[in-house]
């Protein structure tokens, strides 16, 4: 079914254009500040679609995925807080619907239920060796002003370059873009809402 499969894509890529454009500075900021590699996710579907990274300084890197690559929502860090910045009933219905497709990493529903939880309860996603072994990455989701996910930031490094107090680091840093971010988004939406309101007069 490729002409359908090529259909979605190209409504992702039109829908999706400006939030990377907007995102574009600061997957660059944390790529120099890190050294590793920033991607950007957006939602697909059951899917977290790949739609920007950005390569940083360190000669090791973890190319995991390229732009355009999918992985389900649920797996991987992107994909993880993506899920998780949903509603309950919305990640019950990904959670079912990615059931299946779930064990091909190792993984059942109800880890991806607990992963979701911790995501929530820390403020951001983690993935450690759950795609790629000895590679680990940390994502934060960019909301809208209702609080839905329209994006997801991820830096992904090997492990060892992961413990736990240069991930507080880097998450802050992501956080921190996620919301400039959220800023820029903001004006954009404002004449959507007049046309909405105009319509609806």
């Amino acid at each position: 079914h490729l002409g359908l499969e090529l259909f979605l894509l190209g409504s992702s890529a039109s829908n999706r254009f400006s939030i990377r454009d907007i995102a574009r500075a600061s997957l660059q900021r944390l790529a120099e500040q890190t050294g590793d590699t920033v991607y950007l996710f957006v939602r697909s579907g059951m899917d977290a679609l790949c739609v920007d990274r950005v390569e940083g300084h360190f000669p090791i890197r973890t190319l995991s995925l390229d732009i355009g690559g999918r992985r389900p929502l649920g797996v991987s860090s992107g994909s993880l807080a993506l899920l998780a910045a949903l509603g309950d009933d919305e990640v019950e219905q990904v959670l079912s619907a990615n059931s299946e497709r779930y064990a091909r990493f190792g993984c059942r529903p109800e880890d991806v239920a607990r992963m979701v939880s911790a995501t929530r309860r820390d403020g951001h996603a983690i993935s450690d060796g759950m795609v790629v072994p000895g590679m680990c990455a940390v994502a934060v989701a960019v909301r809208d002003r209702s609080g839905l996910p329209v994006a997801a930031i991820t830096v992904g490094a090997i492990s060892q370059r992961m413990d736990a107090a240069r991930r507080v680091q880097i998450v802050a840093q992501m956080a921190a873009e996620a919301r400039r971010i959220e800023q820029a988004l903001q004006p954009l939406a404002t004449p959507q809402r007049k046309r909405r309101a105009a319509r609806a007069t």
